[in-house]
């Protein structure tokens, strides 16, 4: 009996303590965390699902990064890197530059949230989840992009960290390395990253976290520190709100905004005298 009840309390804590935040998810991975982007997962025309990538293509590489503001997470951002090494924001969502970007339930963060467009990313494991046309903060659509982490294997190993070779055999190793892990375009879909994102009902398994979230976040008394945290970053988004608002009045006001102005008012007051169609009118100097 002792060992049930054991047994029961751990499925109870496990149950509790599984459901791991947003940032949290990512910052299990560390650093310099390679993830390979699919597109949509949608169903073809045997009904079967599939991730969605454009034909000739393999999936992208990028790495997926926290942004922060006074060490307090504040969005993320999408990094596409070039064969040199260079990175180049691709997507990013930061509460800093953009007022209608949230953070629900922050520090429980389950989504970064598009209060606009009604999308935003959740991050379960090795996977980021990038979501569509949310009916409520457990309900949504669209799945409409995915990154897995770069070797990650359907019966869910972590991604092995490459060992220092030694310099006896080194090109040959290189040669070794190309030739086992080189994919041909046609074959993307045999590579373990997608078999283990095929391998699970990605639909259910996010609706199932955000439920779960939601009640860890209702569970949660925010502490005083959380909630100043929570208002620096907002206030630093009104802040960059106030500065680009400012930057867009005085650029109208100049004489080359002025002028603006003015070429569009010529345009409408033609549009509305023209014979041809608003449609088919594209300039006030015919």
């Amino acid at each position: 009996m002792k060992y049930i009840l054991l047994f029961f309390i751990a499925l109870i804590t496990t149950s509790l303590f599984a459901q791991k935040t947003f940032f949290e998810n990512l910052e299990d991975h560390g650093d310099n965390i390679t993830y390979l982007e699919y597109g949509a997962i949608r169903k073809d025309n045997k009904g079967k699902l599939y991730a969605h990538l454009n034909p000739g293509r393999l999936p992208e590489e990028v790495q997926i990064k926290i942004r922060k503001h006074e060490n307090i997470p504040c969005g993320l951002e999408i990094l596409s890197v070039s064969e040199d090494g260079e990175q180049s924001v691709k997507y990013w969502q930061d509460m800093t530059k953009q007022t209608y970007i949230d953070l629900i339930n922050y520090p429980k963060t389950s989504i970064t949230f598009h209060n606009g467009y009604y999308e935003g990313y959740v991050a379960i494991g090795n996977y980021v989840f990038f979501l569509k046309d949310f009916k409520s903060k457990t309900e949504f659509e669209e799945i409409s992009r995915v990154y897995v982490l770069k070797g990650t294997t359907p019966d869910g190993v972590e991604p092995q960290k490459k060992k220092k070779k030694k310099k006896f055999g080194k090109f040959l190793s290189k040669v070794k390395d190309v030739a086992l892990n080189t994919r041909s375009v046609e074959d993307y879909t045999k590579a373990p990253e997608y078999k283990a994102l095929m391998s699970q009902d990605n639909k259910k398994m996010i609706t199932e976290y955000l439920t779960a979230m939601k009640a860890k976040q209702a569970a949660h008394t925010t502490t005083a520190k959380e909630e100043a945290d929570l208002e620096i970053v907002k206030a630093e988004g009104e802040k960059y709100a106030e500065y680009i608002k400012n930057k867009n009045d005085a650029y109208w006001q100049s004489p080359a905004g002025q002028k603006t102005l003015r070429g569009w008012k010529m345009a409408d007051e033609h549009k509305a005298s023209c014979p041809k169609t608003a449609e088919s009118c594209g300039s006030p100097f015919h």
